[in-house]
């Protein structure tokens, strides 16, 4: 008797859970990734310690980054990430040149680490905010008219923020498409980043 109303409890329960969407599994778990798109810096005028440029330095640029981390699901729809990054970009330098010399800072690389919050909005679809640490590493250099070049390499470091959304092909492979705002500034300089990147990652 107790064999037969198991069975007969258990079967609705089976076919409940066959017929119940599983919310996008592709968006759990640790992963890997590139990604490639647009960046602008804009440094200044404030430079820090009471020196100001004469207009603020600005740069385009093409930016390369590759990215790991790993996602956890939280509930049927919620997912927390964290995730580390390494980029660096093209032809990124900013200069500015008048008769009294010039002034050039040259970004060199990108590390950062943030955590982010995701929702499954479609069964293959992830819109998320992102949050964190980011650090550039750059030389400045320094030419007065007569006198000798003056180098140094130094960091600027501060926090992110962003968000986007992520697109599941696969069980293995996903893209996103990201906005995201970086400050650099400290110490009264005055250092701001965006970015727009489209990525492509691989589950692990």
């Amino acid at each position: 008797m107790y064999t037969h109303l198991s069975a007969r409890l258990a079967a609705p329960l089976i076919m409940l859970a066959v017929a119940s969407p599983a919310f996008a599994d592709e968006f759990e778990g640790p992963f890997v990734g590139a990604a490639t798109g647009y960046s602008r810096d804009e440094v200044g005028p404030e430079l820090g310690d009471r020196i100001a440029l004469p207009a603020e330095l600005t740069r385009d640029a093409a930016f390369f980054q590759l990215f790991g981390g790993y996602d956890l699901a939280v509930a049927p729809r919620v997912r927390l990430g964290v995730e580390a990054a390494f980029g660096l970009a093209a032809e990124d330098a900013l200069r500015l040149r008048d008769l009294a010399g010039s002034i050039t800072l040259d970004p060199e690389y990108t590390f950062e680490v943030s955590g982010r919050a995701g929702y499954v909005v479609a069964d293959k679809a992830l819109l998320y905010v992102r949050a964190g640490y980011q650090n550039s590493r750059f030389e400045a250099t320094l030419a007065q008219t007569g006198s000798a070049t003056a180098r140094d390499k130094d960091n600027a470091d501060g926090w992110l923020a962003g968000g986007g959304l992520e697109y599941a092909f696969s069980d293995a492979l996903r893209s996103r498409i990201e906005y995201r705002y970086s400050d650099l500034g400290s110490n009264g300089a005055a250092w701001d980043r965006h970015q727009v990147l489209a990525g492509v990652l691989l589950n692990l």
